[in-house]
Parts: structure tokens; C-alpha cells; sequence
């Protein structure tokens, strides 16, 4: 899936491109092109803000042999978890990297999707379906990472050295999961996705994302 709003293409000037990258159970058309004032535009924005957030409930922590994994509890996970692999056409490890940041107190878990590849992917659907290249003057991109940013009493600092560099994620629903009885979960509860390449630097796939990592860390302490 790749959305895009493009504007002025047959302009002489190229023209800056909007690309819609990664959002969770979002489908789009591949190289569809929208103009930034056409309602069916806005109308992507609106169905964006009424999707998946991108929040993760909590983040449980499984140990096999070759170390740890993580295993998010969000709504609708095993919608997102079949979204995710179909969006990423069979290939989650090549298209979205398994992020961990620290800081104030907390730790962040992510899955951010590889923006430049997205990109790409809407470049070569477009060229596919007009016949044509977009020559933007560049790309402003639209994605939503599925985040859980932990509380400041955390145990992540025992566990991360155990993290292996390629890990994969668990998704469960909220339902099969007690919060006072974690342990009680039940494998054949966690759909298995991955595995991805563990990112620590907040640079995923070599985009720097540490700006979006410390917002969502400062956003949890003034909630807090």
C-alpha cells in the first residue's frame, strides 16, 4: 500500500510530493495521485485519524533460546500484524525495523517502517501506471510507527542485553491478555511477525527518527 497527493505535475516546475507511507490498516492504491485540494484527499487524511493510532498497550517480554522478543498488546493486533506483512508484500524485515530508545526514565519499543523504500515503491507504481516519472523537487512523507513507550518502573535495562540483532515481534489482543496475570498468556494468543533488524540508534533503515523517539518519551512524562 502507498498513497501519494501529488500537485502540479504537469507544471514546468516540479513540485514537492506527499508520500502516505506506512499506516497501520491503511489500503491505498498503489501510484494513485490526488491534488492537495481534491476532497477525495482530505478524505485519506480523515480515514488516517480514524485508524489505529499506533499505540501499543503494553510490551510483554518473551525469552527463547537465541534471547529475547517482544510482544505488543494493541487493539485489533492480529489485524495490524496480517496489515503489516501484506503492506510490507511478504518481507516485514525488509521494509520496518524493531527500534529501542531510553530516556527520561522510560524506554520506547517501535516497529518504523524503511520511508526511503516507500518511496521508491510510489515511484516505481507510478512511473508503472502513468507512464511517467513524478521529477519532484522532493518528498514530504506521512507514516505511523506502532510505538509502546513504558512507564518510568520498567524492567527493560535487565532484559535488553539479551535482545538479539534481528528479533521477532509478537502481537496479541487486548482481550487475551491480563494485566495482573501476565504470565497466564497462552502462545497460540501471540501471532508471530518478523523477523526485523533491531535498530538503536534511532536511525532506521538510516532515518533519523530520534526527534519523533523523544517526543513520544516527553509526551509520556507530562501525562504522567
Amino acid at each position: 500500500m502507498t498513497q501519494h497527493n501529488l500537485t502540479g505535475l504537469d507544471n514546468a516546475r516540479p513540485t514537492r510530493v506527499v508520500v502516505v507511507s506506512y499506516v497501520p490498516l491503511l489500503i491505498g492504491e498503489p501510484g494513485k495521485v490526488m491534488a492537495n485540494d481534491d476532497p477525495q484527499f482530505h478524505d485519506m487524511i480523515s480515514k488516517i485519524d480514524e485508524l489505529h493510532d499506533g499505540h501499543v498497550d503494553a510490551c510483554l517480554w518473551i525469552a527463547e533460546e537465541n534471547g529475547v522478543f517482544p510482544v505488543f498488546v494493541t487493539e485489533s493486533a492480529h489485524a495490524v500484524a496480517d496489515h503489516l506483512v501484506a503492506w510490507a508484500e511478504g518481507h516485514p524485515g525488509e521494509w520496518f525495523a524493531l527500534c529501542f530508545a531510553e530516556g527520561h526514565g522510560r524506554y520506547v519499543a517501535g516497529l518504523f517502517p524503511n520511508v526511503s523504500a516507500s518511496v521508491e515503491r510510489f515511484e516505481a507504481a507510478h512511473l508503472i501506471v502513468h507512464g511517467q516519472a513524478t521529477n519532484a523537487a522532493g518528498h514530504d512523507i506521512i507514516f505511523r510507527p506502532l510505538t509502546f513507550v513504558s512507564g518510568p518502573k520498567h524492567t527493560f535495562g535487565r532484559i535488553k542485553a539479551m535482545i538479539p540483532d534481528s528479533a521477532i515481534v509478537g502481537f496479541v489482543e487486548p482481550s487475551d491478555f491480563d494485566h495482573q496475570t501476565p504470565g497466564k498468556l497462552t502462545p497460540d494468543a501471540i501471532r508471530r511477525v518478523g523477523p526485523f533488524p533491531v535498530c538503536w540508534n534511532a536511525k532506521p533503515f538510516s532515518f533519523d527518527v530520534s526527534g519523533l523517539i523523544d517526543g513520544l518519551l516527553r509526551g509520556a512524562v507530562d501525562e504522567s
